[in-house]
């Protein structure tokens, strides 16, 4: 019997009678890990527990992380220039919101998306140990050249979400790739999560040790027949969703959690998919493999290794310690509500000076009510131009103050210098005759924030690679043809089995600086 596997699928004989309480354990599991869907072993009774401690769980970690979301909100409203009415000073006074963060988060999505997304070639594979025939390495490029293929051509939605997730970022702090295979299409994904639908407890550390990761996700009621259908689900009345609507979407969670499904005081790692309205579950698989349960000497279980879908991108770890990243929409945020009130009150001030008004004395003989004129026209009064100018007394309102104007300089400054949006990052020339190394001193400033945010994304997608590689392994045919350049290809999936290959982007972490010799060489040339 292989301890660390803890699972053998042959008969034992009479030799191994005495490793047969050993095996107990394992073979408590077997059914589990077997199963299309581990629900259909369950009564009812054991199912609602299950599903009520999913929702009040889910709940707890929810309220965790308020304050984030929170912020995250206002940060997504600010970024999309949402605006409201407003009744202060006046009603329907000036409201502009000016686009700081937006900037931001366009800027930074347009250096990023072209460094990891470049061409064709998105992955490449680096041989770890000795290559004294060049086997590995020739394998290693025949998966770079399959999982490129892969991400960008048969995983359609990859490079679209990859755009999407590099404008999240900025704004929210972070955002998550799910790696999963897809058993409705038949073919592994990498599907872009908003870290609003990912609920995990703030005070976790990482999301390898984290005990739940609770994910949010959308069936429409023909989606949930299919499953239902296919054995995916189990079939379960969940009624209408509230509204008019018969086909709007169900609400379910997905939660990758542990529970002690064998009494054996040692929780193993299952995927638990519950309805929120009825908290009903309709499926729960094994997130856990054979080769991944180790035992102790004593024949118990030691140790289970779970399977990671989730991968996190992040912008900046929260300085307080929390597990949820932030981003410009954080730290920009109270700067550009600044920015907005200043710029506000600055066109209503010159509103108030450009309207006019004041007081009219009762020497003037004037008809009653307002007097409102048009371009170019005069109006005929019954009193002498002498009378009528001592009776005429306008509001005392100044123009918009200049300190003001200076203030809401500064501020938008001290906002480009958090963002890295300098206006020589953007492609606008320094003013006046502005000497060469002055202008690359400034360019290699500005990078400074992008640079050190992009190499946190580069980690993450070495993850994600790493995931996508793991279940080529199990999912793969066993030779797959594919075409790159109107050239077939063929990749086998014991090419995936060995472990003497790294996965990492073709995005090097060192790309911007590569960028940088561009841009100083063009400068200088100019």
């Amino acid at each position: 019997m292989d301890i660390e596997s803890g699972y053998t699928a042959d008969e034992p004989d009479d030799d191994d009678a005495l490793e047969a309480e050993d095996r107990q354990p394992i073979d408590a599991l077997a059914e589990y890990l077997e199963a299309p869907n581990v629900a259909d072993l369950l009564d009812n009774e054991k199912l609602a527990t299950i599903g009520e401690k999913v929702i009040r769980e889910y709940r707890i970690d929810k309220s965790s992380r308020s304050e984030w979301e929170e912020r995250n909100r206002e940060a997504m409203d600010l970024a999309m220039q949402v605006t409201e009415v407003k009744n202060y000073p006046w009603p329907n006074a000036a409201n502009v919101k000016f686009p700081l963060l937006t900037t931001a988060a366009i800027q930074f999505a347009a250096r990023a998306y072209p460094a990891i997304v470049s061409g064709s070639a998105v992955v490449r594979a680096k041989v770890v140990g000795k290559d004294e025939d060049g086997s590995k390495r020739a394998r290693g490029e025949r998966i770079a050249t399959h999982m490129s293929w892969q991400v960008i051509e048969d995983m359609v939605d990859w490079e679209a979400d990859t755009d999407k997730l590099l404008h999240i970022v900025p704004i929210a702090g972070m955002a998550y790739r799910k790696t999963f295979f897809d058993p409705i299409l038949g073919k592994n994904r990498s599907q872009l999560a908003t870290a609003d639908r990912v609920v995990v407890n703030d005070n976790a550390t990482d999301l390898e040790t984290v005990p739940r990761i609770t994910q949010e996700v959308d069936f429409y009621p023909y989606e949930i027949e299919e499953r239902f259908r296919s054995g995916i689900f189990k079939k379960a009345e969940l009624g209408l969703t509230a509204g008019e609507d018969d086909d709007a979407p169900h609400v379910f969670l997905e939660q990758h959690r542990t529970l002690d499904l064998d009494d054996d005081g040692y929780a193993e790692p299952y995927i638990v998919t519950c309805h929120v309205d009825t908290s009903k579950v309709v499926r729960i698989v094994a997130n856990f493999e054979a080769d991944g349960i180790a035992l102790n000497e004593a024949g118990e279980i030691a140790r289970i290794e779970k399977i990671h879908y989730f991968t996190k991108f992040g912008m900046m770890p929260n300085p307080s310690g929390g597990f949820h990243d932030i981003g410009f929409g954080y730290l920009l945020g109270p700067i550009n509500e600044a920015v907005n009130t200043t710029l506000n009150q600055l066109l209503d001030a010159g509103h108030l000076a450009n309207l006019g008004g004041g007081f009219i004395g009762s020497g003037a003989r004037l008809r009653g009510g307002q007097a409102k004129f048009r371009p170019g026209e005069w109006k005929a009064v019954n009193t002498t131009g002498t009378s009528l100018a001592q009776n005429l007394v306008p509001l005392p309102v100044r123009e918009p103050s200049i300190v003001l104007f200076q203030l809401l300089g500064l501020l938008i400054e001290a906002g480009k210098d958090i963002s890295a949006v300098k206006d020589v990052m953007t492609g606008t020339a320094p003013a006046g005759n502005t000497p060469a190394t002055t202008t690359l001193a400034l360019i290699e400033q500005g990078m400074q924030v992008f640079s050190a945010i992009y190499k946190r994304i580069f980690r993450s997608l070495k993850a994600e690679y790493k995931k996508l590689y793991r279940l080529n392994g199990q999912y793969l045919q066993d030779e797959e043809y594919f075409q790159v350049l109107d050239e077939e290809q063929a990749v086998r999936r014991e090419d995936y089995d060995a472990s003497d290959l790294d996965i990492v982007p073709v995005a090097d972490p060192n790309v911007v600086t590569n960028m940088q010799k561009l841009a100083r060489a063009e400068f200088l040339m100019q």
